[in-house]
């Protein structure tokens, strides 16, 4: 414990010179507030340290590229080890199918005849396509539906399946010239272009999420703080987190292959727990200068309390998803390791860097105040709008709790109409499955195979 003693030296009429003490400035022995009065007395180490390691761990992501999981090689138990076995022995090539349809014209007659034939010919003098299987040979009439209106026309990609992606874009654009031409008949093809669509609209909406998600926390961020400078402060930690991070799975991945959406997992988490760790930190410490604490002693306190708070609960985040490991399956894995390091390097700055530049700001973190924000925050540092409404819910607690458990039970409702199914292709947008939907009408049958693989040296 440290006590202060000022020395009144105003022009006061006063026969005697008198001193003011100062509340004490109580010195926590916790781990958190240890290092943040470490930091507090090394700024520059702290910050400039902690941005050297985030740019050095970013540089690594270049160095050294994330790794991708090869989804086929590391799915789990049995049917793991069965597929694994089909991907490395029984190299399948990659595959798309055109369905030709026409309500009222049989797939027997001349003119749908004339049409499948033509798409055979276009698509076979494709370099990307290895082989075309005609519906009309002896050994395809599977390929014809019972109603002879529609038949398929599948077709085999050259070259290995993980880069058929790239080159089925010109059989696309065949069949889209096909049914332009024809617009009597339906001409679609699905397959690995299917796939490219969907996995593409999955990473475009990823990439929407990072990109509104920066601008839209700045804008909370600035509501919540009425300045400038403290709402960029948790922004700040939440993206410099996110560069280390991205170094730190990228070296990561060389042993524990990653998912491809990790990158945009990271920054989405990265964000939302360095703000959230910032805002203890900083929320706290404005409140004790608010109660009149000395900056020092206001730092102190907040380090004492919500820097534990960061540290118990970001404990507590690692601990929780450690059991993604439990699954045996490698996308989870590659999703608790990125979360568990971005979640660990937000905690460590957030113990360092954060009370390092609070100590150099002081109450210059509340510089740039924006105009009619602000003044949403009383003078104890609290929120106008969300202090009126904890008053309101102190005067009457139990009327309090009976509401908001009964919106809580009301929200959960559509829960009770949750049900858990496998995964697979139906459970993708729509607007994609076009083709595929009418290819289960017209051949309905038994969507899934089972394999059986067996390995041995001599067969």
């Amino acid at each position: 414990m440290k006590t202060r003693v000022v020395q009144d030296d105003s022009d006061e009429p006063s026969t005697q010179k008198h001193a003011v003490v100062r509340a004490p400035v109580r010195r926590s022995t916790n781990f958190a507030a240890r290092m943040a009065r470490w930091s507090a007395n090394h700024r520059k180490k702290a910050i400039f340290g902690w941005l050297a390691l985030a740019v050095v761990l970013f540089a690594v992501s270049f160095v050294s590229p994330m790794k991708s999981i090869v989804f086929e090689t590391s799915g789990p138990g049995e049917s793991g080890r069965a597929d694994a076995i089909l991907y490395n022995d029984f190299k399948q090539p990659a595959g798309e199918a055109v369905l030709i349809e026409n309500p009222s014209l049989s797939a027997d007659g001349p003119e749908f005849k004339a049409l499948v034939r033509s798409v055979i010919t276009r698509l076979s003098t494709l370099d990307a396509v290895a082989k075309v299987e005609s519906p009309y040979d002896a050994d395809n009439s599977g390929q014809i539906s019972d109603d002879k209106h529609s038949v398929l026309v599948p077709i085999e990609i050259r070259g290995p399946s993980d880069e058929a992606a790239d080159k089925v874009d010109p059989i696309v654009d065949t069949v889209a010239g096909v049914q332009k031409a024809n617009p009597v008949f339906y001409v679609g093809s699905f397959g690995e272009s299917t796939g490219k669509e969907i996995k593409g609209a999955f990473y475009d909406d990823l990439k929407k999420a990072g990109l509104f998600s920066v601008p839209l926390t700045l804008l909370i961020l600035v509501f919540a703080f009425g300045a400038l400078v403290a709402a960029g402060i948790p922004l700040v930690l939440g993206l410099t987190a996110v560069l280390g991070t991205m170094g730190l799975v990228a070296l990561f991945s060389q042993v524990l292959p990653m998912d491809d959406s990790v990158p945009a997992i990271i920054l989405l988490i990265g964000l939302a727990v360095g703000v959230d760790y910032t805002m203890f930190y900083l929320k706290r410490e404005r409140e004790e200068r608010a109660a009149g604490r000395s900056e020092e002693a206001a730092l102190e306190a907040a380090a004492a309390t919500s820097g534990r708070s960061v540290l118990i609960s970001g404990s507590t985040v690692l601990v929780a998803m450690a059991g993604m490991f439990l699954t045996g399956d490698a996308g989870f894995a590659s999703f608790g390791v990125a979360t568990m390091t971005v979640v660990a390097v937000a905690m460590l700055g957030s113990l360092t860097v954060l009370p390092a530049l609070l100590s150099k700001l002081g109450d210059g973190v509340d510089r740039a105040r924006v105009p009619f924000v602000h003044r949403f925050r009383r003078s104890d540092g609290e929120g106008r709008i969300w202090g009126a409404i904890i008053d309101r819910v102190l005067r009457r607690p139990l009327l309090s709790v009976a509401l908001a458990g009964g919106l809580l039970i009301a929200l959960a409702v559509p829960a009770l109409q949750l049900h858990t199914a496998e995964a697979s292709i139906d459970s993708y947008p729509q607007k994609f499955l076009t083709s595929y939907n009418r290819v289960k009408a017209a051949f309905p049958g038994t969507e899934i195979a089972a394999n059986v693989v067996i390995k041995t040296p001599d067969v």
